[in-house]
């Protein structure tokens, strides 16, 4: 076109000279070359997925906008949630629209990319060169967010193709080709379930990333509901080591130093920000709920919520090692929770078996801080109940060092088994009697038997003036449920003596003591006077029918007598009951109820370890073990008191040998047993001074029975705690 427009310019211009003209040359037809047309395809491709893109892009809003409006125009809920299931299900495919619109925007980029390179490299190297370096960059880059999430699930870095990719490596290593490579490279077929998989995964980071996440969440949440919910949430937590775990990380200071563990007056682990704000929020709630009204009578809904952060409370305070006072003060409520509950009914700890040991344990520790922080008052009492123990023996005298009342309990015990005996061959002789039978057949009979009634009358005589001895017992029991709120009698496997003042009691009412399994339980505090009294009362009674007094009595006194049979076992069953009660005494007064405490956990524990009762095992551990620990973490302030000391050796002496004791003949976890052996070397260790209750419970282990030991291995345990070898040095 150039030379024909030259051409003709010069035609017209004649005074141009024909030197200068030459003859036009023949010029080849036009043909593109190929990177012209790789130029122009791949720019268009880049047009049109852009313009694809674009178009659905506005459909997949429009699709949504239709989605959300349509079934938000409807007031009924029930329509609404009609609506919205119908339209749900009827776009599953939509989110991968919503990928696709992705994917082209990023091959719409991948083309243009391509197309300009290449114009650029058929135009000029140096400028290509030049463009070339930022380009690589951003593939590489892009490459790398396609393989970084295959690399590491964690990876935030992923386009659209990756996915993709994922999907394809998992089906061919799926093929017969690679089977042998499917136990170790094999995983979940979408990229997604594989993050959640490997985020599930229980490994040390994830332990710590999970103490991050709750942390960050207590630490931003700001709502009341927002916070019961996660509240709420945590005792189902719980469910075994890798939970306790995570908790502890989420209130425990990690920064902390166990130097400074130690020198920390409380029992109580140091706490976050995070952890004292979730502590004060239960607290919150405890007393929100507390200053409604009386929590018994509530709604069910009210109720669910309220066991709810009961539980959440025993997590972290038996799980973790918070410190209940963070709560405020619990035990009424608790008191009010076990009495609504009925955990402790075997029936109730069947159906509820974790709110059950949750109730339980929380409890426990509520009672050796209410105990503990009524000390000088149950001291004071226990000390007048102690000062009152002569008077049981006449003519006695009234020390007060421990031999004489170790000599005096054991007088008693010694009354108590022969009154038992007496009273046992009487029985006996009169059980076939007919209560219709003449009334000088009835005197005969029972002067055959003068020489029991007798020793019955003696005995009266000899433990006489209980009256005030009773007064004190029963004054402090009183106090001891006052302290408590009455939730020592909230807990499985613990029963009380209830005297009533009107009336006097019977042998069935005094000596019919409850069981647990076969083995009976007796309360831990019993008025002795009215053990006594109960006994030889009935000796002046038979005596009064066999020299004609007070007949109006006669029927009430042989019902009395034949109510022996009613009583599960015989006394010889139950040895040392106020021996054992005098060390409870002991240990109310000088070693702040630590061994009482004890004794009530052990007591719970083997109603919830009943073979009826069901339970998660590793669950139940965590709970028993921060429970016990708990309990005992004050113990060095009760290392010295000789009662506390005897009381423990007296419950293992019961763990080893049958039916010595309340408890006896039962199998209790072994990782409790090893806690109470390890508490008990400790007290022991270096004890100076009297040792006679040490020296009493050595010769016992060494002299019993290999027939009447429950598991011999214990003894021997027990034997080199209590009694360590002298190590032997080479001179």
């Amino acid at each position: 076109m150039l030379d024909q427009i030259s051409h003709q310019i010069a035609s017209i211009g004649g005074q141009i000279s024909s030197n200068f003209s030459t003859p036009s040359l023949p010029y080849p037809p036009f043909h593109p070359l190929a990177s012209d047309r790789r130029v122009t395809i791949f720019w268009l491709l880049s047009l049109i997925c852009s313009l694809i893109a674009a178009l659905l892009a506005t459909l997949v809003q429009q699709w949504s906008k239709v989605y959300l409006h349509i079934f938000q125009q409807a007031s009924n809920p029930l329509q609404i949630a009609r609506f919205r299931a119908f339209l749900f299900e009827g776009s599953e495919r939509l989110p991968v629209l919503a990928e696709v619109v992705l994917a082209l925007i990023h091959i719409s980029l991948s083309f243009f990319l391509l197309g300009l390179c290449d114009f650029i490299m058929q135009i000029d190297k140096t400028i290509f060169s030049i463009i070339l370096v930022p380009i690589t960059l951003c593939a590489s880059f892009y490459l790398y967010c396609i393989i970084a999430p295959m690399r590491n699930p964690q990876s935030p870095y992923r386009t659209p193709f990756s996915g993709f990719i994922w999907f394809l490596i998992q089906k061919l290593l799926r093929s017969p080709c690679f089977s042998r490579f499917r136990g170790q490279w094999v995983k979940p077929t979408s990229i997604g379930k594989h993050q959640e998989q490997c985020s599930m995964e229980k490994a040390e980071r994830r332990m710590n990333r999970d103490v991050r996440a709750i942390q960050w969440l207590v630490d931003r949440i700001n709502g009341s509901d927002e916070m019961q919910a996660l509240v709420l949430a945590i005792p189902g937590s719980f469910n075994g080591e890798w939970g306790q775990g995570v908790w502890k990380g989420v209130v425990i200071d990690q920064s902390t130093s166990p130097a400074d563990l130690q020198a920390r007056s409380h029992p109580g682990p140091p706490l976050t920000r995070e952890g004292t704000e979730l502590c004060r929020r239960v607290r919150y709630f405890f007393e929100t709920y507390r200053d409604e009204g009386n929590f018994i009578h509530t709604g069910i809904g009210r109720t669910r919520r309220m066991r709810g952060y009961v539980e959440t409370a025993a997590s972290l305070v038996c799980c973790t090692g918070v410190e209940l006072g963070l709560f405020g003060e619990v035990g009424e409520l608790l008191s009010e929770m076990g009495e609504k509950e009925k955990t402790y009914d075997p029936s109730k700890i069947r159906s509820t078996p974790s709110f059950a040991v949750r109730l339980t344990c929380l409890s426990l520790v509520a009672i050796r801080k209410m105990v503990g922080d009524n000390r000088l008052r149950l001291q004071e009492l226990a000390k007048l109940s102690l000062d009152d123990i002569p008077r049981l023996q006449k003519g006695y005298g009234y020390h007060q060092d421990t031999m004489s009342l170790m000599a005096i309990a054991q007088r008693v015990d010694d009354y108590l088994t022969m009154s038992w005996a007496h009273v046992v061959e009487l029985h006996l002789a009169v059980q076939s009697w007919n209560m219709n039978r003449a009334e000088s057949d009835i005197k005969r009979l029972l002067n055959s038997h003068g020489e029991s009634i007798s020793e019955l009358e003696r005995i009266a005589y000899v433990a006489g003036g209980v009256e005030e001895v009773d007064w004190h017992f029963s004054l402090l029991l009183d106090t001891i449920d006052e302290t408590t709120h009455k939730l020592m009698q909230r807990l499985p496997g613990v029963f009380f003596d209830k005297p009533k003042p009107d009336k006097p009691s019977t042998i069935g009412e005094v000596f019919g003591f409850p069981s647990v399994g076969n083995t009976p339980v007796p309360p831990q505090l019993i008025p002795p006077g009215r053990q006594i009294q109960s006994l030889c009362t009935l000796g002046r009674k038979l005596r009064d029918i066999i020299e004609g007094r007070n007949p109006e009595s006669q029927e009430e006194t042989l019902k009395n007598l034949g109510s022996v049979c009613k009583i599960p076992v015989s006394l010889s069953g139950l040895n040392y009951l106020m021996k054992r009660q005098l060390w409870r005494l002991l240990d109310l007064r000088d070693g702040s109820g630590l061994g009482f405490t004890i004794e009530l956990f052990f007591l719970a524990l083997r109603q919830l370890e009943l073979p009826s009762t069901s339970s998660p095992s590793e669950l139940k551990k965590i709970f028993y073990t921060g429970t016990f620990e708990a309990i005992t973490s004050d113990w060095k302030n009760s290392k010295d008191s000789v009662g506390t000391q005897r009381v423990l050796l007296d419950l293992i002496c019961d763990l080893v040998i049958e039916s010595r004791g309340a408890f006896s003949d039962f199998r209790y976890p072994p990782y409790i047993v090893e806690l109470l052996l390890e508490l008990v070397g400790k007290m022991i260790e270096g004890h100076e001074g009297f040792r006679q209750h040490i020296d009493d419970i050595i010769q016992e282990l060494e002299e019993v029975n290999f027939r009447n030991l429950t598991d011999n291995d214990l003894r021997d345990k027990a034997l080199k705690v209590i009694d360590p070898p002298i190590p032997r040095f080479r001179t």
